[in-house]
């Protein structure tokens, strides 16, 4: 007779031991790998040493990709002068014109009532800068659009004259 019981159908049989993987390889152990699951570092839970690991919190954007220069409209008119190139003269109108901050009616409704005067006066220039140079852009284009089409009128008329 078998010496068999019940009871010895339930007792699990046990796992290999550390025994068992007497020889492991070096190039293994440097990157942490192991042919056993349960050794495998990413099931272990992180320790509170190991949180410093995690991703560190949300912070403002760096200062790189903040915009220095205000939108302006004579940016508006150079961009869009490529699909419609009158807008391009109405961005050269833009040198000629001075830039001011908005008439005001009454003292307490004045234009970034928030900021100082000096304030007020740095973000009149840089903007003031900023439409200078896409005005000046406006110009270049219409300049460049214009001398090509005199090149390409002059030699279609050249070519059918002759």
């Amino acid at each position: 007779m078998s010496s068999f019981t019940a009871l010895d159908a339930h007792v699990p049989v046990p796992a290999p031991s550390a025994a068992f993987h007497s020889t492991t390889n070096p190039v293994d152990d440097f990157f942490g790998y192991s042919s056993r699951t349960h050794d495998s570092r990413h099931d272990r839970r992180i320790s509170v040493a190991e949180s410093s690991l995690a991703p560190p919190p949300y912070v403002e954007a760096p200062e790189y990709t903040k915009r220095d220069e205000p939108v302006t409209l004579a940016m508006f008119l150079f961009k869009f002068g490529f699909l419609f190139p009158p807008f391009w003269l109405m961005g050269i109108f833009i040198l000629l014109s001075p830039l001011r901050a908005p008439p005001t009616a009454t003292p307490s409704a004045s234009w970034l009532p928030e900021k100082t005067d000096a304030e007020r006066q740095v973000i009149i220039d840089r903007m003031r800068k900023a439409e200078l140079k896409w005005a000046r852009r406006c110009l270049y284009a219409l300049v460049i659009l214009v001398l090509v089409a005199v090149i390409i009128s002059v030699s279609a008329w050249a070519i059918l004259r002759s």
